[in-house]
């Protein structure tokens, strides 16, 4: 869960400043950037599973919102 929070931070970080959907190339980087941010090894397995919960929380955010903290402007 440590490298889904960091994605969906940096990810949205990356979309707001940008204000455009980030590429496959950026994704992969950030996946790459969170994976070694928590010192998880990736195995194939291991990245299905972690795309899979990134994508459930991508779908159950009503908002990009949800993931900026208030008033503070950062990302939780």
């Amino acid at each position: 869960m440590d490298v889904v929070e960091h994605m969906l931070a940096s990810l949205t970080r990356c979309a707001l400043q940008s204000r455009v959907a980030p590429t496959n190339h950026q994704v992969a980087h950030h996946f790459e950037l969170a994976c070694e941010r928590v010192g998880l090894l990736i195995t194939p397995a291991s990245a299905i599973r972690i795309f899979k919960r990134l994508a459930h929380e991508v779908r159950e955010a009503e908002s990009i919102l949800e993931f900026i903290g208030p008033r503070t402007g950062e990302l939780q």
